[in-house]
């Protein structure tokens, strides 16, 4: 994974409380550790396994986080 698939990756977890989900619900959801997420915002990096899982996982549910995502990181 690239940095840019990492920054893609932290602003689209960030971007769940707008879309509609908590980090703990999807957590939940995803059957993850919240606290595993909130590192991974922080700057932890993901497994291969845990980072595609979870981005396909993003992008099936809340595909609009992904596209906040990708609009923030192109604003700058």
């Amino acid at each position: 994974m690239t940095t840019e698939e990492l920054k893609l990756f932290q602003e689209a977890l960030k971007c769940l409380p707008f879309c509609g989900s908590t980090i703990k619900d999807f957590a939940e959801q995803i059957n993850v550790k919240s606290h595993t997420l909130y590192n991974y915002i922080c700057g932890q990096y993901p497994s291969d396994k845990y980072y595609r899982f979870i981005l396909y996982t993003l992008g099936k549910e809340y595909p609009n986080a992904i596209e906040t995502a990708k609009s923030i990181i192109q604003r700058g």
